[in-house]
């Protein structure tokens, strides 16, 4: 099983660019908008909030690592809340993908005690599950166990 988790962030007066450089930690910036910044080329509509999208050094986990990729995005939210919540950021979402062979698929997203520590966020955590053939899910799975030796 492959896990791909994207911790998204956003509120009404948020600007991201007043941030971005003063970050603990080292998840990358995966996109990031202005409340002023506009939707579309050649739009006036304009997102009316800020947000950014982050994801972790090593993009993705297989079973092996989801302990340490669960608690590195624990560990990088907790030393950065106070700062996004004087930022006004209000919306804290991860965004997790899971990729698996077929059959039943069973897993745990986050432990009760990581959990907990997400609590007085107010974390959401849509869940997408995609199924993959065998080939495909194997070249990817060594790939990505390469990234974390």
């Amino acid at each position: 099983m492959i896990y791909k988790y994207t911790l998204s962030i956003a509120g009404d007066n948020f600007y991201p660019e007043k941030i971005v450089n003063k970050l603990q930690g080292d998840f990358i910036i995966d996109s990031f908008f202005s409340p002023k910044d506009k939707k579309f080329n050649n739009s006036l509509d304009e997102y009316d909030y800020g947000g950014i999208s982050f994801c972790h050094p090593k993009k993705s986990s297989t079973e092996d690592k989801i302990i340490d990729y669960e608690s590195d995005f624990v560990d990088f939210i907790e030393k950065n809340y106070l700062f996004f919540i004087e930022n006004n950021v209000k919306d804290f979402e991860i965004f997790i993908e899971i990729y698996y062979r077929g059959g039943q698929c069973n897993f745990e997203i986050f432990n009760k005690k990581k959990i907990q520590r997400f609590g007085r966020i107010g974390m959401s955590l849509p869940v997408s599950v995609y199924c993959l053939n065998s080939e495909y899910i194997k070249k990817w799975e060594s790939e990505i166990k390469s990234v974390w030796k």
